[in-house]
């Protein structure tokens, strides 16, 4: 039995960029947290992106981190696989807050409020 449990906080579609190809492909993701134990204790962050079938996760280990290392993760998986993901948390401009990150938000230029981590990036944008 897994002691493990992934609690989806939020799930939609994200764009995914291959590489080679300059493909460009709806993906869909979910973000929530990790919980462990009988008694299900907060363990951290989890961002699963759904390529072509195959799930690419990136993990924020304890209260320090937030959904931004688990971004960071992510990417670190998908780039092996010659992926990027354009999304809000990956413009060099994003920024977080301390209450704003745990909660999978932050800030981007151009936009007076908010926006969710995975807020769909416009293709022309450099993410980082």
């Amino acid at each position: 039995m897994s002691w493990e449990h992934f609690e989806i906080s939020e799930g939609d579609f994200c764009n995914v960029l291959e590489k080679t190809s300059n493909e460009l492909c709806e993906c869909l993701y979910e973000i929530g947290t990790i919980t462990t134990g009988k008694s299900r204790v907060f363990w951290g962050y989890q961002i699963i992106v759904y390529y072509k079938g195959v799930a690419i996760a990136g993990r924020s280990k304890g209260y320090s981190g937030t959904y931004s290392l688990a971004l960071k993760d992510c990417n670190t998986h998908m780039a092996e696989q010659g992926l990027t993901l354009l999304v809000a948390g990956n413009l060099p401009d994003y920024r977080e807050s301390a209450m704003s990150g745990p909660a999978g938000y932050g800030y981007i230029k151009g936009k007076k409020t908010g926006v969710r981590i995975m807020y769909t990036a416009e293709p022309d944008l450099k993410v980082s």
